[in-house]
């Protein structure tokens, strides 16, 4: 299956302040394809490894693009204040992937949560319209984190589909 580990996010509060898409998690760690036999491994070794870490908070703001503003293929909100907490527990699911078997991913993580791919000119157009004006499509918010879950990517004909195949609670949240 081809999965990856993340953080929900939940809607903005108020779905009118949306212009477009709203996010709905915040990968801490991208898979690719695996077997069933990694993604058992993967949750045995998870839960020990996150259930002495605290929930916390982070704040999502701003707007960005990978790779770069001026040829944007992926559009996005970043992370201010809890960027540290989530690296750290970013770190720590690496940490246990590569334990498990599979490749480290030598790029740094960068605590975002994806708002939209350019995949069109008209795609494009509001990309850049949006990375220049600087105003973020979904308002700035406060993000909990007690959970972290392993979700499959599933492309279907009306898009891809994410399912939550585990969730591994933090310090003192009930399964």
């Amino acid at each position: 299956m081809r999965a990856f580990f993340a953080v929900e996010v939940e809607p903005a509060p108020d779905p009118a302040a949306v212009r477009g898409p709203a996010p709905r998690h915040l990968t801490l760690r991208f898979l690719g394809e695996v077997d069933d036999p990694v993604v058992t491994e993967l949750r045995r070794r998870l839960g020990p490894a996150l259930v002495g870490r605290a929930p916390f908070e982070f704040e999502l703001e701003g707007v960005g693009a990978f790779p770069s503003r001026d040829h944007p293929r992926v559009v996005w909100q970043g992370v201010g204040r809890g960027r540290e907490e989530l690296s750290d527990l970013a770190r720590a699911v690496r940490a246990e992937v590569v334990s498990a078997g599979l490749p480290d991913d030598p790029a740094p993580f960068v605590a975002h949560v994806t708002l939209f791919r350019v995949r069109s000119r008209r795609d494009h157009e509001r990309a850049i319209a949006l990375l220049a004006s600087g105003v973020p499509i979904v308002p700035t918010r406060v993000v909990r984190v007690e959970v972290v879950h392993l979700k499959e990517s599933a492309r279907t004909r009306e898009g891809v589909v994410h399912r939550t195949v585990a969730s591994f609670p933090l310090a003192g949240v009930r399964p």
